[in-house]
């Protein structure tokens, strides 16, 4: 019997695709477990669902715009949820410090199933900013939507130093407000801090940038 076109071509999204590579990861964390015997990956997989939060927020955002018009406290709210939660998507990279650099038997394994995470992470992330870019820049012009993003991606960078080396969640801007500006305002003049922010702001902007230039000159071959 003879799949219709239509079908295949429904299936054939970017979501499905990230749907896919995360069931990779999870078949890989799976085999890991027993193999090990330990649930020593399983904080992985937490990790990449809360990277599919911010896309969640971003297609819900995008699919609300597409129905009616929102008012504009709803879309900063929702901006503001998927800012929130954003740099959880490329934090996945930042387990790769869980590397055992001493060889072992497990070391390729380990290398996989991290950078299988790191990636999905990654990509996820990188396209949600995507979809959030493209709303921007239905409401605004080229150069404040690149400035919004910008900056978003500068907040990110900052805030994947805060969750990794201080060890703060999204969540706690609601649950420790309070503690988590307080160590906000102290983080902002550390060395380290910049440092991790300068680094991931610029390798988030580097392959967000080639991922735009791709999509661009797909475009034009049209």
């Amino acid at each position: 019997m003879n799949i219709p076109i239509k079908k295949i071509q429904q299936l054939n999204t970017p979501i499905v695709a990230l749907l896919q590579l995360t069931g990779f990861c999870g078949l890989l964390m799976i085999i890991s477990t027993v193999h090990s015997s330990n649930f020593t990956y399983f904080y992985l997989g937490w990790n990449l669902f809360l990277a599919w939060v911010p896309l969640i927020f971003a297609k819900i955002w995008s699919s609300r715009l597409q129905q009616k018009p929102l008012k504009k406290w709803k879309s900063i709210v929702m901006f503001g949820l998927w800012l929130l939660f954003f740099p959880n998507s490329p934090y996945l990279i930042t387990d790769l410090v869980h590397l055992n650099t001493r060889f072992n038997d497990s070391i390729w394994s380990d290398t996989l199933i991290y950078f299988s995470f790191a990636f999905a992470g990654l990509v996820i992330g990188l396209y949600s900013l995507h979809l959030v870019h493209k709303i921007l820049t239905a409401h605004f012009d080229r150069l404040k939507s690149w400035i919004v993003v910008l900056t978003s991606i500068a907040l990110t960078g900052f805030g994947i130093y805060l969750g990794r080396v201080q060890r703060w969640n999204s969540w706690d801007l609601f649950t420790n407000p309070f503690n988590l500006m307080g160590d906000v305002f102290l983080q902002l003049t550390n060395p380290q801090a910049i440092r991790m922010t300068l680094g991931f702001s610029a390798l988030l902007f580097v392959v967000y940038y080639l991922l735009r230039s791709v999509i661009s000159h797909e475009k034009s071959q049209k």
